[in-house]
């Protein structure tokens, strides 16, 4: 196994840890992570993101999209999107 591999296994391993470990079903974090996994290796062609990966969210909630009552939203976490306001974590 190359070392580019073995960085993609230990990628794969910790999200698919970190979606189970937020509620995600195992199958549903096993399919998410292979899912990012291949968006990554596209370099750039698949835009879509999940909200673990952004800065906007706190918990269980979207910091930068309000509901109708000016509330933080509550996003589908688990699922590949797109977002007009995503902010990669760890990015300035």
């Amino acid at each position: 196994m190359t070392e580019a591999e073995e960085m993609e296994e230990l990628t794969w391993r910790r999200r698919y840890k970190k979606f189970v470990e937020e509620g995600c079903p195992e199958n549903e974090a096993y399919e998410l992570a292979t899912n990012m996994l291949f968006r990554d290796r596209e370099g750039g062609l698949d835009d879509r993101r999940v909200c673990f990966e952004c800065k906007h969210l706190a918990v269980k909630y979207c910091t930068a999209i309000k509901d109708r009552f000016g509330r933080p939203s509550t996003q589908p976490r688990f699922i590949l999107q797109r977002c007009d306001f995503f902010k990669l974590k760890g990015k300035k």
